[in-house]
């Protein structure tokens, strides 16, 4: 009878501590794809920002139309804490080209596009 209670006993202290580390070992997985998310959040915000001002700048001083600049290779403006270097890159691009393309003109186009409403 002592060996049964002996064996429970191990066995609810296994089973606990296997609950517990499971329980860590989701939360960190869950912080890695926040993090992940917020390295795409960010990375698109700061891309879509700066692709902007340069798509600007260019149409403003007529320069051709060219995204792929040092701005977009570079990816300013990652941190750390954001996550993942690669996902904010990726975003970064992707907004900074997107950015671009809006201040500048659809498609590098400089004449207003009636698909565009902002115009009007």
């Amino acid at each position: 009878m002592g060996r049964i209670k002996t064996l429970i006993r191990v066995a609810a202290i296994a089973a606990a501590l296997a609950l517990a580390l499971g329980s860590l070992a989701w939360g960190e997985g869950d912080d890695h794809y926040y993090r992940n998310g917020e390295a795409r959040e960010n990375g698109y915000r700061n891309g879509y920002r700066d692709g902007s001002t340069r798509g600007a700048s260019d149409r403003d001083r007529g320069h051709r139309f060219k995204f792929k600049t040092d701005d977009w290779e570079d990816s300013r403006g990652y941190e750390h804490w954001m996550g993942s270097h690669g996902e904010y890159k990726s975003a970064y691009r992707q907004g900074y080209e997107e950015g671009y393309r809006r201040a500048y003109g659809d498609y590098g186009d400089r004449r207003r596009d009636w698909r565009d409403r902002d115009w009007r």
